[in-house]
């Protein structure tokens, strides 16, 4: 047994979330000298959504995770873990397998929260590309980037598709935040605090001004569209139309105008019907 190999690997365990509980029966199966092996662990956590931390622990995490021995050496190599997700009164088992060369070395806990419906951000590394090659830096930097699972549908692996929003795409979140009338960003303190939360794929939990009224709400990062989802106390989304009316109702007046004065456009412009088609002139063979 490779020694540094197996540490290699229990240091790896541990650095994606899943502990020490599985070093021993780790150290089991290489013994053996097993071609392939799949060691399995569960726990449960917290809904995503809940603001109590003492509240119950409802969701059931099962990880399936696999591992191959080099046809070369004795060396064993942590490629990929599967993570299903079965959530209290849904009958919806969400399942991903997340590669760790692939899918940036996606956590225990950042793959709960994708496969919650969360975005998070993560530095990971992307690819050199040839002008940076050609200004002398072959090495890849690490860069912030969005994550979310579009669990909408699956691919032909039977996995949700990972989207991964570079700088490039401009998501802001900072502005994004600042355009909502959000009580607990008026301090840079207090608006670092929110920053964090909402980057680590959590919800954040404050009061938003709804017309003159403080509403209780939890906000989640919305990368895609650029904006913030906003849900109520019972988790129902709160529409923006519903935090801004003026500038909805503005949009729709205009919107009537436009389609006013296009109607009395078309009518005032000169129609002439079409001359008739002549049905005696011979068809050409």
């Amino acid at each position: 047994m490779n020694e540094n190999n197996v540490e290699y690997l229990k240091k790896t365990l541990e650095n994606l979330g899943f502990g020490t509980k599985l070093n021993e029966v780790l150290e089991t199966a290489i013994r053996r000298e097993m071609p392939t092996f799949s060691l399995g662990i569960r726990t449960q956590m917290r809904p995503a959504e809940s603001k109590d931390l003492g509240s119950e622990r409802t969701e059931n995490l099962n990880f399936k995770i696999n591992f191959n021995r080099s046809k070369d050496s004795d060396m064993y190599f942590l490629n990929d873990y599967q993570v299903t997700l079965t959530k209290k009164n849904d009958p919806t088992v969400r399942e991903q397998t997340f590669d760790l060369a692939r899918d940036h070395r996606i956590t225990a806990l950042q793959a709960y929260k994708l496969l919650s419906g969360l975005a998070l951000e993560k530095e990971v590394f992307l690819k050199t590309n040839t002008g940076e090659m050609e200004q002398g830096n072959p090495q890849p930097q690490k860069t912030p980037v969005w994550l979310k699972l579009n669990l909408d549908v699956t691919d032909a692996y039977g996995n949700h598709p990972l989207r991964v929003f570079r700088p490039e795409y401009d998501y802001d979140l900072v502005k994004t935040l600042a355009k909502f009338p959000i009580k607990d960003i008026e301090s840079p303190d207090k608006l670092q605090n929110v920053l964090n939360t909402l980057r680590a794929g959590n919800y954040y939990h404050t009061d938003l001004m709804i017309g003159k009224k403080a509403v209780p709400v939890s906000i989640a990062a919305n990368p895609q569209m650029k904006t913030l989802d906003i849900y109520d106390k019972n988790m129902n989304e709160i529409r923006h139309e519903t935090i801004f009316p003026e500038q909805f109702n503005a949009k729709s007046t205009k919107s009537e105008q436009a389609i006013t004065n296009n109607a009395k456009h078309e009518q005032a412009l000169p129609w002439e019907q079409e001359p008739a088609q002549q049905t005696d002139r011979k068809r050409g063979r």
